[in-house]
């Protein structure tokens, strides 16, 4: 897919864009409501910043004009539970950035709420969105698909699993469901030449990380990199990979992340193009084997002689300006910032209008 059909696709959805109505749902810092104290909240740095989501919003209205936010997922389903009848599902696209909860369902709420409602959203599926949360389920499938991912095992807590095949290699240990950089700093590349010992370090991750099981990959040295996919009426396309450029520091950590001190760069400044388009392949492949509704971010790790392994999957990446998607479209795209959330809307109505069965004429929209 070329930039000129970025454009058209962005062009063609813009021309009648003032027809519809815009919801953003977002977790931001700071707008924990005291009537939901009963939800077991998020780690709160999955949460945006104030100034984040202020980029997103502005971007989102510098589109549209007029949106409605709401700032917790229990304040937008009362919000349709109150208003039902009234709602014009063929002209209503919602912008779902939620990631309040726990565990692999924490991201999926929304998505099957909307999908209870024929609610046009951003994002894949609830079951997609819960896959993509759960590291070890999708990397044994998409394993099965010949998708390269590193050697990988669950670890239970306390069980003393044999996990002699990581005898005297370097792996890394990561929670299973949150995201990649969540829990995460240089400690967790381990390396010893006993089971035991092995055993003794996992317990106390578990430990420092209150989880009951880990996920246990091969440790790839060598570069990071992300690539943006979209679907567009199946069929999928992968985007430039971005490479991570993480100054003193083998990984993400969840400090480097929260303090975003880190930068991007296109990853053929370190591999050749034949690399890139490889990367590019198996992310397209690996985006239709899980069905990815609308886009989705695949995350590498690429080794000094090009062999890459898939690492995590992003089923709502971050779309702040210190995003590799941001990146990718003021740096490589040459569009707006901006041009992202057109996209994503224009996906998103292409592709869910034919879900959405309710007649346009037969409602007016709450707001415009």
């Amino acid at each position: 897919m070329t930039n000129k059909d970025i454009e058209k696709i962005i062009e063609e959805f813009e021309i009648n864009k003032n027809d519809y109505v815009i919801w953003i749902i977002a977790n931001v810092a700071d707008t924990v409501q005291d009537e939901e104290s009963f939800i077991k909240h998020s780690n709160f740095s999955e949460f945006f910043t104030k100034a984040e989501f202020s980029s997103i919003v502005s971007a989102i209205s510098d589109i549209f004009g007029y949106v409605r936010i709401f700032y917790s997922e229990m304040e937008f389903i009362t919000f349709i539970l109150s208003n039902k009848n009234q709602i014009d599902s063929l002209h209503t696209i919602i912008y779902n950035f939620t990631r309040d909860g726990i565990k692999e369902g924490k991201k999926s709420l929304i998505p099957a709420f909307c999908d209870l409602f024929q609610l046009k959203y951003i994002g894949s599926n609830p079951f997609v969105v819960s896959l993509l949360r759960n590291k070890f389920v999708f990397s044994k499938f998409l394993e099965n698909m010949d998708i390269s991912v590193p050697n990988t095992m669950l670890y239970e807590a306390n069980t003393h699993n044999d996990i002699s095949c990581f005898i005297g290699k370097s792996v890394i240990a990561k929670n299973i469901y949150e995201s990649a950089s969540i829990g995460m700093d240089t400690t967790n590349i381990i390396s010893y030449d006993s089971c035991e010992d092995y055993n003794i370090k996992l317990d106390e991750l578990c430990n420092n990380l209150d989880v009951k099981q880990l996920l246990i990959q091969d440790y790839i040295e060598g570069i990071e990199c992300e690539t943006f996919v979209i679907n567009l009426q199946g069929n999928y396309y992968a985007f430039q990979p971005i490479a991570l450029e993480i100054n003193g520091s083998s990984i993400l950590t969840s400090k480097i992340s929260d303090s975003n001190s880190y930068a991007f760069a296109d990853l053929s400044k370190y591999m050749n193009d034949s690399v890139c388009d490889n990367i590019m392949r198996v992310t397209e492949k690996a985006a239709k084997l899980l069905n990815i509704k609308n886009y989705a971010r695949f995350d590498y790790r690429v080794e000094s002689n090009g062999k890459f392994y898939l690492i995590d999957i992003a089923g709502s990446p971050y779309l702040t300006r210190h995003s590799s998607i941001a990146y990718l479209f003021i740096n490589i795209l040459g569009l707006n910032y901006n041009k992202i959330f057109s996209l994503l809307a224009a996906l998103t109505n292409i592709n869910q209008s034919n879900d959405v069965n309710c007649k346009s004429d037969s409602k007016r929209p709450l707001e415009k």
